[in-house]
């Protein structure tokens, strides 16, 4: 136990910093002053989003109270919690546990695999907690005022914030076990676990979507139920997640509902953990360890020269860079896939996520019509859906050591930075022109709209990426022990997510203006490309001036 209390404890500092932290602390201010400025940045910009999403579940609750089931919006939090790590825990898992790379190191160790699994493991669950009390504190706090709720509330409401994240990432880390396992007896190891992944995330997506979406096909024999019994809509919608279930008996029942409850959530949540550390003992270290082999050449490579553009020369390599190591190619791609299935979710039924955010968005498309606002609403709605792109705000930071070779090659910093900015813009504008195209599918948007709704998101998320990649460019995270590291655990990712939010956030509400004293939909189009075209202007002649002079400031 000793050893592996050790193991845990260097892996967390190594992943946050803490020694790093402590240094500047005492001997560098001007670092921790910075540091301290970015963090500061970042808190501001959340306000926000934190601010907008407790707006929605305030929203949520009362429209729940007036239909005699404010426990819904405990559900709903849970469901989406559960959800989200369920999906993304994929990533996480096989960024954080098979694809770094000190697996070789930790494989050395006096320690059993299921040891370095299980350490591992708790590493990407500790990572998973901001978004877990992000996404339940809200609801849970809401829900606890109005219900004049005391201190006893509150501890269980933590207790269950804390084992939410578990059991979706047992079934994430049991589907990687299963699925590194049989790609490493294979040749083309890198390009399996990128399909194989996103299959797998596809399918849950589905799969999840699917049971949310089934509701009685009596309506009136439902609505009679939902009278007689309100923890009804609970339950149908927890079939995505039944530990949701539980979790709203424990916040909302009684106490022997809770108490009951509550040993469902530990006793599932704990063998759960059992079981795929057991699992991991005898297969992990195998599926790991494969993957640290050199694939077999299987062909002659030819060369071939030929001219071509410098900015074009940039964007390829960015793109190669990306599918060539699969930690890149499955946090950088993923919303290619996960945008236009949201979107596709309206053709499964109209049930799914009653009450929720979600929801509310697709009825303001719905609600929409013919009016101007159309085309405004559903590029607003698609570029929100493809904003988080690591693939823009990590591009330097991906170089590490090798940042040297782009500050001496003979190609100006400001070509080098409109080749990277193209290729992270070339991914958020396929998944924002597939989700517009569903989009168009699932709501029965006129073509010309949708169109208009294309161009207008691929000139907002000019401005979105240039800020990406400037704060990345500024700062990038050049020091790291493997590619997850650059992507995943990069600051810069986090804070061009949340300034791209605000940025959003500012177009949204200048559109409205506009379309509100421009009553003709192709006048009101034009206005507001004018002015998106003026801020992508903007933010790339930002990006030439600064360029030089960043790129002078990096230390490599």
């Amino acid at each position: 136990m000793r050893k592996f209390l050790s193991l845990m404890k260097l892996q967390i500092n190594a992943r946050y910093g803490l020694s790093n932290l402590l240094y500047n602390a005492k001997n560098d201010k001007k670092a921790l002053l910075k540091s301290l400025g970015m963090g500061l940045v970042v808190l501001i910009a959340l306000a926000e989003v934190v601010g907008l999403y407790t707006f929605m579940m305030i929203q949520l609750y009362k429209g729940a109270s007036a239909a005699n089931i404010p426990q819904i919006v405990l559900t709903m939090a849970a469901v989406v919690t559960g959800v989200f790590a369920l999906v993304f825990g994929i990533f996480y898992i096989l960024s954080g546990i098979f694809l770094a790379k000190d697996t070789e190191f930790l494989s050395s160790l006096p320690l059993s695999q299921g040891s370095i699994f299980a350490s591992k493991f708790l590493l990407v669950l500790l990572g998973e907690y901001p978004f877990a009390f992000f996404l339940m504190l809200p609801p849970a706090i809401i829900y606890g005022i109005n219900q004049d709720m005391g201190v006893v509330y509150y501890l269980l409401a933590l207790i269950c914030i804390l084992f939410i994240p578990l059991v979706p990432l047992v079934i994430s880390a049991i589907f990687s076990l299963l699925l590194m396992n049989i790609v490493g007896r294979s040749r083309r190891r890198d390009l399996i676990t990128i399909i194989g992944t996103m299959i797998l995330v596809v399918g849950m997506f589905l799969g999840q979507n699917y049971l949310i979406s089934r509701m009685p096909e009596n309506q009136q024999e439902f609505l009679a139920e939902l009278v007689k019994n309100s923890n009804l809509v609970v339950e149908i919608m927890g079939r995505a997640f039944p530990p949701a279930i539980w979790i709203t008996r424990i916040l909302s029942g009684t106490f022997n509902e809770a108490a009951v409850n509550m040993a469902y959530l530990l006793i599932v949540s704990l063998c759960a953990f059992v079981l795929v550390y057991l699992i991991a003992s005898f297969i992990y270290q195998r599926g790991a360890t494969a993957q640290l082999e050199t694939e077999a050449s299987t062909g002659k490579a030819r060369l071939s020269y030929r001219s071509t553009s410098q900015i074009w020369a940039i964007f390829r390599i960015e793109w190669l860079t990306i599918l060539r190591t699969p930690i890149y190619a499955l946090n950088s791609l993923v919303m290619i896939f996960v945008a236009p299935l949201i979107m596709i979710m309206p053709m499964f039924g109209g049930n799914y996520a009653q009450g929720s955010s979600l929801e509310n968005l697709f009825k303001l498309i719905e609600s929409s019509g013919s009016t101007p606002l159309l085309p405004m609403i559903v590029a607003g709605v698609v570029t929100l859906f493809v904003l988080m792109n690591p693939a823009v705000s990590s591009t330097f930071s991906r170089e590490g050591k090798n940042i040297w070779i782009l500050k001496n090659i003979p190609v100006k910093p400001e070509i080098q930075v409109y080749g990277k900015l193209l290729a992270g813009y070339s991914i958020s504008f396929i998944a924002a022109v597939l989700s517009a195209v569903v989009a168009m599918l699932s709501f029965r948007i006129p073509p010309v709209a949708t169109v208009m709704a294309i161009i207008l998101s691929a000139a907002a998320l000019v401005p979105i990426s240039a800020v990406g990649i400037f704060i990345d460019m500024m700062r990038p995270k050049l020091v790291w022990n493997n590619p997850q590291e650059a992507i995943k655990q990069n600051f810069n990712v986090v804070v061009a997510m949340l300034l791209g939010f605000v940025t959003l956030t500012i177009f949204g509400a200048i559109g409205y203006f506009v379309a509100a004293f421009v009553p003709y939909t192709f006048a009101a189009f034009m206005i507001m490309m004018v002015i998106l075209l003026v801020f992508s202007y903007i933010s790339i002649k930002v990006l030439k001036i600064t360029a030089q002079g960043a790129y002078r400031k990096i230390e490599g």
